[in-house]
């Protein structure tokens, strides 16, 4: 497996750190097209301890898959000048389009064509929001844990605290027609699986076509780093891209 740091701007200029991950297999007509799909995955809250390191097991668990991956290191956070915020920004949002760029540039190899598929994590979901649509090679958005949060009385102190952090990127999220994936882990400290079915079937549906995974026994802080979970959020990350995705292109 092939794996390298490297330094992309992005469009304000600060300096943003990649840790890349090549696909250790190919997959030469696998998906039904000549595409090259890249995953930008974007890391929990970096004031709240998140770094780039907490998805390498995912980008690992896609390479072997025959898939490119970008951990993106947030902005204060590894070789990544500036500093984040709390509630998220579009500017950090633009720290996602700098991987998008490098990977569409540099990861088709052979000039083929690539779709990157933002995945974001806790936090880092939020800032994919706001990458969204912003560039036309990104062609889905995975959610894993999202902070969508809720009331004191259901979620307690954290849920509430999730939920007025989290809310500045939701219109962004609900306008785009893009495919979306939200994987909920059944134990979220956060958000509750009630109010994730809610969210999803009654607030995202009508922003194209959108899917919700429970992924049982797992907690909000446990789902990039134990093996079974990353290797099945990994297995229902290729599933949705090659049914959803390639499928649904080819329909067109």
């Amino acid at each position: 497996m092939r794996a390298h740091v490297r330094g992309v701007d992005a469009e304000d200029g600060t300096r943003v750190e990649l840790f890349v991950v090549e696909p250790t297999t190919t997959r030469d007509g696998a998906r039904g097209d000549d595409a090259t799909d890249w995953f930008i995955l974007l890391h929990a809250h970096p004031k709240l301890g998140g770094d780039r390191t907490m998805m390498t097991p995912l980008a690992r668990a896609l390479s072997a898959r025959g898939y490119g991956a970008v951990c993106v290191a947030a902005r204060g956070t590894s070789g990544s000048s500036g500093s984040s915020s709390w509630r998220g920004s579009a500017s950090e949002g633009m720290d996602a389009c700098a991987a998008v760029d490098w990977a569409t540039k540099t990861g088709g190899g052979d000039g083929s064509k690539v779709r990157a598929h933002v995945v974001g994590y806790s936090y880092g979901s939020t800032i994919g929001a706001w990458a969204l649509d912003k560039r036309e090679a990104i062609a889905s958005y995975v959610a894993i844990g999202y902070p969508r949060g809720g009331s004191w009385w259901n979620c307690g102190v954290m849920g509430a605290a999730a939920k007025w952090l989290m809310r500045d990127h939701f219109e962004t999220l609900r306008a785009s027609s893009k495919p979306k994936l939200f994987v909920h882990p059944s134990r979220d400290e956060f958000t509750s699986t009630a109010t994730m079915e809610r969210f999803v079937r009654e607030k995202l549906q009508s922003g194209g076509k959108t899917e919700l995974r429970v992924l049982n026994g797992h907690g909000h802080f446990t789902v990039t780093d134990d093996d079974d979970a990353v290797a099945t959020i990994a297995q229902w990350i290729e599933e949705f891209v090659r049914r959803v995705v390639v499928e649904g292109e080819g329909e067109d």
